[in-house]
């Protein structure tokens, strides 16, 4: 049973029904080796959910609809070439950094650097999933198998910005894609899944996204 498959389609026919042109892009399959060759390149193990959705499903897919302005939904993941290329970035842009023991200098009170560059060691490691136009991303965190989300200005001020640092997003890929799947791939309604910082974990709930692509219902 390919679960990833069924999702997708089933939202897809939500939508259709909705009178919605879903587009849909869908790579090969990967083969064990690609799977291989992303580790050697990256120094990570993929969680077996990822795993699987590369070599049962695609690599690399997307998925997206737009009724208007106001209501559209995207899904999206990269190649597995792709997101090597991706991690080496983000694993260059930490170092750049941590290495620097005076780059929050301009950004961060002292009395808050060690707490800030606790975070950035944390965030090696991360991989980046799925980047958003403003540099906001949904990252895999390769400790535990989660999906966080980490806007790109977490360190602004630290004060208070800093706690959006990885927002929980799912319990691993499949718990993601299937709650999200929920509200058809839209954004929340705020347009800045930031605002769940409060509550430590996005909220799957029918009240934060438009009711009028909520498939619980």
């Amino acid at each position: 049973m390919n679960t990833f498959a069924e999702v997708f389609s089933e939202t897809g026919r939500f939508l259709k029904n909705k009178g919605v042109t879903v587009e849909t892009s869908r790579g090969q399959e990967a083969a064990s080796q690609d799977i291989t060759q992303f580790q050697e390149q990256t120094g990570i193990i993929l969680p077996a959910s990822f795993s699987r959705f590369y070599t049962v499903f695609a690599n690399g897919f997307d998925f997206r609809w737009m009724q208007s302005e106001d209501a559209w939904g995207i899904f999206s993941l990269p190649t597995l070439e792709h997101m090597a290329r991706q991690r080496r970035a983000w694993a260059d842009n930490i170092h750049d950094f941590l290495d620097d023991p005076h780059s929050l200098d301009n950004c961060v009170e002292p009395t808050d650097r060690p707490a800030a560059f606790a975070i950035w060691r944390q965030m090696l490691s991360w991989v980046p999933i799925w980047n958003e136009d403003n540099g906001d991303r949904f990252c895999l965190n390769t400790a535990n198998g989660q999906i966080l989300y980490s806007p790109h200005d977490w360190f602004d001020g630290f004060g208070s910005v800093y706690k959006t640092g990885g927002i929980f997003s799912g319990k691993g890929l499949t718990d993601f894609i299937k709650n999200w799947s929920r509200f058809c791939f839209q954004p929340n309604q705020s347009l800045w899944w930031g605002e769940f910082a409060e509550f430590g974990t996005i909220k799957w709930e029918a009240q934060y996204f438009n009711p009028q692509f909520c498939r619980d219902k």
